[in-house]
């Protein structure tokens, strides 16, 4: 999981510079957070990230003016461009019904603030899922749907008050473009 993290935030700095204010008229993206409704003004990145011999990660980088999501999930590596049209998810250290081992995580989920051209990250996964129900890998488009709760971790900086439990709900992305890179 740490793996997933560290590649994350590193490709949020990388590709944030590479974001698009324009979407095509069919792709959208929404959610309700913290109870109100959510639209990303930009769409930094979308990106499979194909590493040979260990698997593939597909990730999802969006902002408004005050927030931004990053959103990642993980499979084993595919060769047709796709990641398997499923359910991906993370649980905060869960074990399963027998209590003896660990519930596999193949999933991430990142909130972060954007206060005077900085990024503060003060909160932590607990649990979130991400579905992709379809996606075209010879037009690279993507759909799906997304959930998540964090809860503050620490206070990173004192301009805004942020809440105790930060909570996306009713997650959807449709027919976004994606890239492919390959490591």
């Amino acid at each position: 999981m740490k793996k997933i993290l560290g590649g994350l935030l590193l490709l949020s700095i990388l590709f944030t510079s590479c974001s698009s204010d324009e979407n095509d008229d069919n792709s959208s993206v929404s959610a309700t957070v913290n109870g109100a409704e959510w639209k990303p003004t930009k769409i930094n990145s979308v990106t499979l990230i194909k590493i040979a011999g260990s698997g593939q990660r597909f990730d999802i980088n969006i902002q408004d003016g005050s927030q931004m999501l990053m959103l990642a999930c993980e499979s084993e590596f595919t060769t047709n461009d796709a990641m398997p049209l499923k359910e991906y998810n993370f649980y905060e250290d869960v074990e399963d019904t027998e209590g003896n081992e660990w519930i596999p995580n193949d999933a991430l989920f990142v909130n972060a603030y954007l206060i005077d051209g900085n990024t503060y990250t003060e909160h932590i996964p607990v649990v979130g899922k991400m579905t992709i129900t379809a996606m075209d890998p010879k037009k690279k488009t993507v759909s799906g749907t997304f959930s998540f709760k964090a809860e503050k971790d620490d206070a990173l900086q004192t301009k805004i008050i942020t809440p105790k439990v930060f909570e996306v709900k009713n997650g959807v992305f449709t027919n976004l473009s994606y890239t492919v890179l390959s490591e």
